[in-house]
């Protein structure tokens, strides 16, 4: 610091040639301190960062699209392994009571049949409680399939007597306001139920809930009520997301474009609340599990969306692969320009996609819903990321984290999607709901009524004879697809047997294909997850941590604990002290302040930090 500071320059031609020059002014006239060159970050650090906000897209949809594949892994579960693994749990469970009842009968005749004098001699000595039966085979895991399918066919069951059609029309008479507030109250209660959710279906299907007693005997009274619960939290939370599917769908189908409106409102109120807060990592580990759910939900209810749009707009109907296609009305030919200038009567959303002409009422909703869910994700994490100088290759321990779950818990506990905490089985029942109400849609407006009699022409007459064949057969394939009824089993038709028989083998196939594919998708993401989990494991080799530490005024001595011990021989205190502070410092390394929580035991519904999300 200078005894006299310089004083600014006063005159208008040498303020001008200071401000012209590209030096720095002379110290005759500013003083600088020398320790303060540039106060602010530099150059590199910001170009450094800038890099990062944009490599962070990459190493984010890594994380997300593996989460996502395997939340479909994870769904697809409930409709193609455990129905197998519930009917082997059956075929056990019946099994068992028909050897039961077999025993109990064949006891009784050698009892009916036994001589009477031995009865009455033997009357005194048989008094005796009867030889326990022997239990049957059944194990906490079948129990607990046992118990998984008979949620979801119980909660089916009720969620059948919903009338969807008065859901819809309940919620599209709101207001728009009414709209937005409707969908955000259903996507908070959603996030409560899958937190209580968790709990319950952990609880239920826990060995201490379903293991045998100490004498042998399974438990009745904690199953039970432990089910009750569990069926009551499926049929309300599956119900909730089914409002919200709907709800979706009044903004879809709408012709004011609030399926805009409602994007923009929930997005951007959630880049608001994410981006200018704190973030520890194991908050934004739980983001991006979040972030995973979300986006999966997304795509389940786009799909379902999708399909009844298909159906409402006739886009797929058994009629028109056996039709041919009508060609253009002579007015419309004549004066194309009235039939082009004629309003359509689809909502807005569907031709926000022009160039997509033939696959706009499906594409453009899903894609505009999807496209700016990923836009958002990726701003809201890059200013994250920018915000609490975190780089992009977090991304890459999410993943390791996530890879570890899925090939260590293959084949026995879903221990990935109790960390995302996907709700599995409400989206299934879902799903169930849903896909019967589309199919009933197409059954009942996909197929083509048959010409009245007095419609026909004479020619149409003269090959009636040859139509017959193939009138059948599309009869037995309407049937089939239940656009029929089916009358007493007594009473069937050989059209009926050959139509039910058309139904299971079509099913049969169906479900092939599921599994087929859910098999597939198995084995690349546990192929996947072993070469993360691998590389993971190799990396932890390299950087293995031998205790020791480097001491001295460049470091260059290592001192491990027994010569620790010998150098501090008459100083306890000061060892004392040197464990204390180095204890503190390895945990605020490991991070959590004191807490020394890893990613591995964060879940996402864990108070981690000061937010779950």
């Amino acid at each position: 610091m200078p005894p006299v500071i310089p004083l600014p320059p006063l005159s208008l031609p040498t303020y001008l040639h200071l401000e012209l020059s590209s030096e720095r002014p002379s110290a005759l006239y500013i003083h600088r301190p020398v320790s303060t060159e540039f106060p602010y970050e530099s150059s590199k650090v910001k170009f450094e960062r800038l890099l990062n906000f944009l490599r962070l897209p990459h190493q984010l949809e890594q994380v997300l699209w593996f989460g996502t594949l395997a939340c479909l892994d994870a769904w697809l579960y409930s409709f193609t392994i455990l129905p197998l693994r519930f009917l082997k749990a059956l075929g056990l469970l019946v099994g068992w009571w028909a050897s039961s009842l077999a025993k109990e009968v064949v006891d009784m005749f050698r009892y009916t049949l036994e001589p009477p004098m031995l009865s009455r001699k033997s009357s005194s000595t048989s008094r005796v409680r009867p030889a326990k039966r022997a239990p049957s085979g059944l194990s906490p895991y079948h129990k607990a399939d046992l118990l998984h399918g008979l949620l979801i066919i119980i909660s089916c069951m009720l969620l059948v007597r919903f009338d969807a059609s008065r859901m819809y029309h309940s919620i599209r008479g709101q207001a728009a306001i009414k709209l937005y507030v409707i969908y955000n109250v259903l996507e908070v209660c959603d996030r409560l139920f899958s937190a209580l959710g968790q709990d319950v279906l952990e609880c239920l299907f826990s060995k201490e809930t379903l293991e045998r007693k100490p004498n042998g005997r399974s438990k009745v009274i904690r199953p039970i009520w432990m089910f009750l619960l569990a069926l009551i939290y499926n049929v309300i939370h599956a119900t909730l997301l089914f409002y919200q599917v709907v709800t979706l769908n009044v903004a879809v189908n709408s012709y004011s474009n609030a399926l805009l409106t409602l994007l923009m409102s929930n997005q951007f109120v959630e880049i608001k609340g994410t981006v200018f807060k704190k973030f520890e990592k194991e908050n934004l580990f739980q983001l991006t599990c979040a972030d995973v759910v979300e986006r999966f939900q997304l795509w389940l209810m786009l799909s379902i969306i999708g399909a009844r749009n298909i159906v409402e707009v006739g886009g797929f109907s058994l009629s028109s692969l056996t039709s041919p296609t009508p060609g253009p009305s002579p007015a419309a030919s004549a004066n194309p320009a009235n039939s082009t200038a004629t309003p359509s009567l689809l909502p807005a959303a569907f031709s926000l996609l022009p160039s997509l002409s033939l696959s706009s009422p499906v594409l453009a909703p899903f894609l505009i819903v999807l496209g700016s869910e990923m836009l958002v994700d990726w701003l809201k994490h890059a200013y994250i990321n920018k915000f609490n100088s975190v780089k992009p290759s977090i991304y890459g321990r999410f993943l390791d984290v996530l890879a570890k779950d899925y090939y260590a818990h293959a084949f026995a506990d879903q221990n990935l999607t109790k960390r995302l905490g996907l709700p599995t089985l409400p989206l299934a029942c879902l799903v169930l709901r849903a896909g019967s109400q589309v199919w009933g849609m197409f059954a009942a407006t996909g197929f083509a009524a048959p010409a009245s009699a007095a419609g026909r022409s004479l020619s149409r007459d003269v090959h009636e004879g040859g139509a017959v064949g193939m009138g059948r057969v599309e009869g037995v394939f309407r049937r089939a697809l239940g656009a029929g009824e089916w009358g007493r089993v007594w009473e069937w038709s050989a059209d009926d047997a050959m139509a039910f028989g058309t139904m299971v083998v079509l099913g049969l196939l169906m479900y092939l294909v599921l599994l087929a594919f859910k098999l597939v998708l198995g084995m690349v993401l546990l192929s996947f997850a072993r070469r993360r989990y691998k590389g993971m494991k190799e990396r932890e080799r390299e950087g293995y941590d031998t205790h020791s530490r480097r001491v001295g005024g460049w470091g260059v001595t290592e001192v491990d604990e027994d010569k620790r011990r010998w150098i501090y021989e008459d100083d306890a205190e000061g060892l004392r002290k040197l464990r204390e502070r180095e204890h503190r410092d390895k945990e605020k390394k490991e991070g959590g302040e004191g807490k020394g929580l890893k990613l591995e035991g964060v879940g996402r519904y864990m108070m981690a930090a000061k937010r779950i999300w």
